[in-house]
């Protein structure tokens, strides 16, 4: 049958094994071809104790699972990078064996133990993942010579590549009622283009959404009702909440690449970008650049003997904003050659929509130091999603959301507002894209709004705020190269790590 990985103790324990009284057992299958999903994780999450205590397995070739559990009410998710994930709210109860008296042949009174609410057996069935890709705007985005250029060649490398189908939609236009009969009226109203966008879903299926265009193009929804009042929160996740629960759906990803005012020449950049690293098999994550936690690990995570833990020259100057840009700082130029060298690139500290800061809110990488990186050679994936703000859309000027796509970066994430980053997310975002999980690597987008939605499952209503805030800029559907090798020689030193493989 093949082995069962075990998660026995909940989501940050011991991972030693505990014996509990009940389990929770099954089978995980495709939906369609009825074949068992190896590598799939189900997660129980506790929905009676003090604290959400979560449980995971993963699924052996023949797709079964076992989770031991204590005794309680347990709702499940079911995850796995090439399918949809699937939850169940309604509580399943678990009861550990118990004894009860009952009268028998004569009046005579004897025990018995009963066991059968100890376990409870789960089959689920998964969906593929979608294979259609949206390209939505409006007729406000301008139109040239290079956008429909680079829409074409995208569409083409993704058909042939990726076996996905691509369809670019103007939402507000003659073209979009005839083919799927309504169209947007008012493409300055958010409400209106989601509307469409659920019906243009109902007809082609669960689907990856990329919306061309910056504000003034395809609004990013701001002031949203959720029932005890309004919420102000910009983010793109409102246009795959389709049921209006304030949760992003599932099977869908949506992410933009966006412009300032009407303009299209970043748009046309981020899809050539995008065809380019499908073409090349996908992006990279070897060598990255971690700012700020562990500038001092060995490369290629960090600068090794160059910059170290509890130095106090590199604490201040290197590790954490100001990142090595100051009047007292040596290391600006060595910064902005490593993140030029990077695949992966992670950006901690404070921020803005033009800026990442220090503790004190003092600006220091900024927008003007993009003339100084070069991100067209290696097309990193860029991660802010610690740093508030830095994923805001201005109308009227370039904020990182529209230069770092326009600049060569593959994928940008990050944050609209101040209202954190759910734990769920930071947890297993980077285990996904790096192909750590059991079923092997997420495409980008599906590793995004799966996780966001998974947040609000584990924590509840807790966690929406935190979810919705969290965009991605660039193509949803790619993910990491599988051409790529990261060795680790067998060396008595941690400091000497080697990359070998790449790419390009």
């Amino acid at each position: 049958m093949g082995s069962i990985a075990l998660s026995s103790a909940p989501a940050g324990a011991s991972r030693l094994s505990v014996a509990y009284p009940c389990w929770m057992e099954g089978f995980v299958k495709d939906l369609l071809t009825g074949a068992p999903l190896k590598g799939a994780e189900v997660t129980c999450i506790r929905e009676d104790g003090e604290e959400r205590d979560r449980w995971t397995a993963a699924t052996s070739s023949s797709g079964r699972f076992r989770l031991e559990l204590p005794e309680g009410s347990y709702s499940w998710i079911a995850t796995h990078s090439a399918h949809i994930m699937k939850s169940q709210s309604e509580p399943i109860r678990l009861k550990a064996p118990y004894t009860k008296r009952v009268r028998g042949a004569g009046g005579i009174l004897r025990e018995v133990t009963i066991s059968s609410e100890r376990s409870r057996t789960v089959n689920i069935s998964l969906s593929a993942r979608p294979s259609v890709v949206l390209l939505a705007t409006t007729s406000l985005l301008s139109s040239t010579a290079e956008l429909e250029e680079a829409v074409g060649r995208y569409s083409e490398v993704i058909s042939r590549r990726e076996g996905l189908s691509a369809s670019f939609v103007v939402l507000d236009s003659e073209e979009c009622l005839e083919s799927f009969g309504l169209r947007v009226d008012d493409p300055a109203n958010w409400l209106e283009i989601r509307n469409v966008l659920a019906a243009i879903s109902e007809h082609t299926g669960p689907c990856y959404i990329i919306l061309l265009g910056g504000p003034d193009v395809v609004p990013m929804p701001e002031m949203v009702s959720m029932g005890t009042g309004f919420w102000y929160l910009p983010s793109d996740g409102w246009y795959i909440d389709f049921d209006g629960d304030g949760v992003v759906d599932e099977g869908f990803s949506i992410s933009r690449m966006a412009d300032v005012s009407l303009q299209s020449s970043a748009v046309a950049a981020a899809l050539s970008t995008a065809a380019d690293v499908h073409q090349a098999g996908g992006f990279g994550i070897y060598p990255e650049t971690r700012l700020s936690t562990q500038c001092w690990y060995p490369e290629p995570v960090g600068l090794g003997e160059a910059c170290r833990e509890g130095d106090a020259i590199c604490g201040s100057c290197y590790a954490t904003p100001p990142y090595g840009i100051c009047d007292e700082c040596d290391r600006k130029e060595e910064l902005f050659r490593r993140l030029s060298e990077s695949d992966y690139i992670f950006f901690m500290g404070h921020g803005s929509p033009q800026s990442f800061a220090t503790n004190d809110m003092i600006p220091k990488f900024n927008l003007d130091n993009l003339s100084e990186v070069d991100l067209s050679s290696n097309h990193p994936v860029i991660l802010a999603y610690v740093s508030c703000d830095t994923a805001q859309l201005r109308s009227d000027r370039p904020t990182f959301a529209t230069e770092l796509l326009r600049a060569g970066a593959v994928a940008y994430v990050g944050r609209t507002q101040e209202e954190g980053t759910p734990a769920v997310f930071t947890e297993s975002f980077e285990i996904y894209l790096k192909g750590k999980s059991p079923s092997g690597s997420y495409r980008i987008g599906d590793a995004l709004s799966e996780l966001l939605r998974q947040s609000v499952l584990v924590n509840g209503a807790v966690d929406k705020r935190a979810a919705l805030q969290v965009c991605m800029y660039g193509d949803p559907t790619l993910k990491k190269s599988d051409n790529e090798l990261y060795i680790l020689p067998a060396m008595t030193s941690i400091a000497n790590l080697s990359v070998s493989g790449s790419r390009r």
